[in-house]
């Protein structure tokens, strides 16, 4: 599934819907699992996947940073999904549009749990929580880094452990990350390559 514009999940009823569906959308049941027992051994908040994403039979995985507050305040989604009601979202939705890249795709975090500035622990706990997301994607093909701590990130620790998937470096997603017309471009140029490899 995939909306026809961004920031979709601003509309109540689109959000209760999608909500809805986190306990009956079947490619997103092994993910789920996943992440109620990983939550159950941390004390900050861990977004659930989107179930409108491909799920466990994603072809591309868009890796972000960590999630934002926003998302995961009381008032937020509560939801990684690129139909969030923020300006991150929109980009990734925009960019994918562009590309023709609609289907096929899972977004998540190299940090999965909230923290607003993670260190070194923070990263090497969130890529080995990604390590164990991985492997409940047997139709994986394409990742797409997106900042360059989430592409150091990783190098040192996951690089070796997905030998089959064509890894694409890309900026980060947010607004600052994107100033520059250069990086919006490397984006854009990221996204469309994806594309061309997934069909």
């Amino acid at each position: 599934m995939y909306l026809d514009h961004p920031q979709a999940l601003a509309d109540d009823a689109v959000l209760e819907n999608r909500k809805s569906m986190l306990a009956t959308a079947p490619h997103i049941q092994s993910l789920e699992l996943w992440r109620a027992g990983y939550t159950a051994t941390k004390s900050a908040p861990v977004p659930h996947f989107d179930p409108a994403d491909a799920g466990d039979q994603a072809r591309v995985l868009f890796v972000l940073d960590r999630p934002q507050e926003e998302v995961l305040s009381e008032s937020g989604t509560g939801i990684m999904s690129v139909d969030n009601p923020d300006s991150a979202a929109e980009r990734c939705w925009i960019e994918r549009d562009s590309a023709g890249l609609h289907e096929g795709v899972l977004m998540w975090n190299m940090v999965p749990f909230l923290v607003s500035n993670p260190n070194a622990d923070n990263r090497t706990a969130g890529a080995k929580a990604l390590g164990s997301v991985l492997r409940l994607l047997p139709r994986l093909e394409v990742v797409l880094l997106c900042s360059d701590a989430v592409q150091q990130t990783w190098d040192k620790h996951l690089q070796d452990r997905v030998p089959r998937v064509t890894v694409i470096k890309a900026p980060g997603v947010g607004p600052q990350s994107l100033s520059r017309k250069t990086k919006q471009d490397e984006l854009r140029k990221a996204v469309e390559r994806a594309k061309r490899l997934v069909g």
